[in-house]
């Protein structure tokens, strides 16, 4: 079966929407046909916004589920990922700020995951549009700081490190998750309302035996965090709550295999 591209989208106005839009474009630019796309809008806040999400499916041909209420991250991507596994297929989450810049991305994928002993999921390189530096290439835990950080970021996508494949957590923004994945090791945890949720997501898939895996033969585009604007207090507590929340969900748990020893 075709993977199912789940993509939240939250637009505060009518610049979002077209974001969204070229988001879309790009996944039936680069794997014509071979996906089917379902947008899951958070509550966007602006009644004519969502009215513009509306009329964008008949334009792009994607499904549309619109939420009552605002709810974050990982409830919303739940409402795909459920789906995916309901119906026995691989999901692709994409942030509605992504776009894909190879084309057969999809086969690349899952060439990774035929090739590696145990996969879960696949990254591929996400860089920033505006410089072509590195964005995301996987994430590594430090012990100085003992937190989850950006492997590479800011650096050239052509450093040779961040060329070769590697076993470490990976990012929401855009992750190929198999469908064994999301009948073994679940879905989102939705008590991470904004941030680590995605970090959560691979640490359950490292400790159920099972390995994320980034390829930089898959690279995207990433306007990233377009869709927040500026942080208020309220997203700053939730930012907070999650980091809390991933404290403690692995409190004492040692996160050794994901400190890197060369970069």
């Amino acid at each position: 079966m075709k993977p199912l591209v789940v993509i939240p989208n939250f637009s505060r106005k009518p610049e979002d929407v077209e974001v969204l839009a070229d988001t879309i474009r790009s996944v039936e630019k680069t794997v014509p046909g071979e996906t089917d796309i379902l947008v899951i809008d958070d509550h966007s806040p602006d009644d004519d916004v969502r009215i513009l999400v509306r009329d964008l499916t008949e334009e792009l041909d994607f499904d549309l589920i619109e939420k009552k209420a605002n709810s974050g991250f990982s409830t919303t991507v739940n409402f795909g990922l459920r789906k995916a596994r309901d119906e026995g297929r691989d999901a692709v989450l994409m942030n509605a700020d992504i776009e894909m810049d190879v084309p057969d991305w999809v086969r690349k994928c899952q060439e990774t995951i035929d090739g590696d002993e145990n996969p879960a999921a696949v990254i591929g390189m996400l860089i920033y549009p505006q410089s072509g530096l590195i964005q995301h290439a996987g994430i590594y835990f430090s012990f100085l700081t003992r937190r989850f950080y950006e492997k590479y970021k800011y650096a050239p996508a052509r450093l040779p490190a961040a060329l070769r494949r590697a076993e470490l957590p990976v990012t929401g923004a855009f992750q190929y998750i198999r469908h064994k994945t999301l009948t073994d090791v679940g879905i989102y945890d939705e008590r991470f309302r904004m941030g680590f949720e995605d970090v959560d997501y691979s640490i359950r898939v490292f400790l159920a035996g099972m390995h994320c895996v980034y390829n930089p033969q898959v690279r995207a585009y990433h306007f990233e965090s377009m869709f927040r604007g500026e942080k208020s207090e309220q997203i700053t507590k939730w930012e907070v709550d999650s980091f809390n929340q991933l404290n403690l969900k692995y409190a004492g748990q040692s996160f050794a295999q994901f400190v890197p020893t060369e970069f």
